[in-house]
């Protein structure tokens, strides 16, 4: 129990330390060598955890995504609530963790669109929140629940990209409640 517990906080510390890193000096400037030395255990620790620190990021990621989730649906919202909740969770951790690492993090994604499984989570969770929607009669389009989360998901990446590249100084906040509010007038007027 206690080795466990010892593995466990060990992988955190490195996911921290990376995170700390990846932020003060980019994705990109960052070394695992520079991730243990600061971390303050062996190269070959690292290594115990994860394969790359491209492996650190997307764990870091997917670990805020699934705790987003999580919190999300053990709420007692309407699902049109739960999905605001969502945005502006995601639109808080990407802002706390830096346009840079967003970066990062949609780089890895554009890349690896095959292995994207590390954001299903929230399509599942956005697809029981559509049917939720279709079931209580608020969500009138023809669509299905699982292709409404693929659309609502490309409104995120679309609004994470504006933020992340224009000059535009605006919270992504902004961006993701303007694409959310004219995508839910549509998906509840459809129909009528």
């Amino acid at each position: 129990m206690k080795r466990e517990r010892q593995k466990k906080q060990t992988r955190i510390l490195l996911q921290q330390t990376a995170l700390h890193l990846f932020q003060k000096q980019g994705y990109e400037q960052t070394t695992v060598l520079q991730i243990t030395t600061e971390a303050g255990v062996a190269k070959g620790t690292f290594f115990n955890y994860f394969r790359t620190k491209e492996e650190v990021l997307q764990s870091v990621f997917f670990s805020r995504i699934e705790s987003i989730c999580e919190k999300t649906m053990n709420g007692n919202n309407d699902w049109h609530k739960k999905i605001d909740s969502i945005f502006d969770e995601l639109a808080t951790m990407h802002e706390q963790l830096g346009r840079e690492v967003a970066k990062a993090v949609l780089h890895i994604h554009t890349r690896k669109t095959k292995e994207a499984g590390w954001l299903a989570p929230l399509h599942d969770v956005l697809t029981r929140l559509f049917e939720e929607g279709k079931r209580c009669g608020h969500v009138r389009t023809k669509q299905s629940a699982s292709t409404l989360a693929h659309i609502a998901m490309q409104l995120y990446v679309g609004a994470l990209h504006l933020w992340m590249f224009s000059y535009v100084t605006d919270p992504l906040a902004t961006f993701m409640t303007n694409a959310w509010n004219m995508f839910v007038h549509y998906i509840e007027k459809e129909g009528d």
